[in-house]
This record gives C-alpha cells, structure tokens and sequence, in this order.
C-alpha cells in the first residue's frame, strides 16, 4: 500500500505542476501554487498529526500501525487538497477565457 501511496503522490504533484495554465501572470501563477500546496501540506499534517494522537490512545501498544495510519490519512489529505486547488486554479482563477491566446500562425 505505500508503494501505491508513493507512486500516486509523484503522479498528482506531476499532473499539478504539468498542467500549469498558460498565458498567465508567472507571479500569481508561483504564488497560487505556493499557497496551494502550504495548504494542503499543512492540512495534511494536521490530519496525520490528529490521527496518529488517537491511534497511539486507542492501541498504546501499537505505534506501528498508529504512525502507518497517520501517514496514509495525512497523505491522502494532501493528495485531495493538492488535485482540487489544480483544478480550481485551472477551472475558477484562471478560467480560459482569462487566459492570453497566442496569436493563430498564417
């Protein structure tokens, strides 16, 4: 399950960072990215940090699976704030009819 864990946290952080608009400001783009991803990094931690508080309660004697819990919980967390603010960064912030079109070629 962490392999899998792995494997779609590179491919939702590919996907978000391939699929930046263009014809855009770079500097709102950098920020909106930026705060994206602080948000659902700390999102993330908060929910891993709150799991793993009361796993580690509930199964004292299991830290193990507590810490493998939070990590996949936290993770996951990430991985929804991260896809959702692609796609509101893409659908909503800058829609395409806000976006600079080049010019058709002759």
């Amino acid at each position: 399950m962490l392999l899998i864990f792995v494997f779609l946290l590179c491919v939702v952080v590919w996907g978000f960072f391939h699929s930046n608009p263009r014809g855009v400001p770079r500097g709102r783009l950098l920020a909106l990215n930026i705060l994206i991803l602080a948000l659902a990094t700390l999102a993330g931690l908060v929910v891993g940090l709150v799991l793993y508080a009361d796993a580690s309660v509930v199964k004292a004697g299991e830290k193990g699976l507590a810490v493998y819990l939070a990590i996949m919980a936290g993770g996951t967390a990430f991985l929804i704030l991260v896809a959702a603010g692609g796609m509101l960064r893409n659908l909503v912030v800058f829609p395409l009819s806000a976006r600079a079109h080049p010019a058709p070629e002759a």
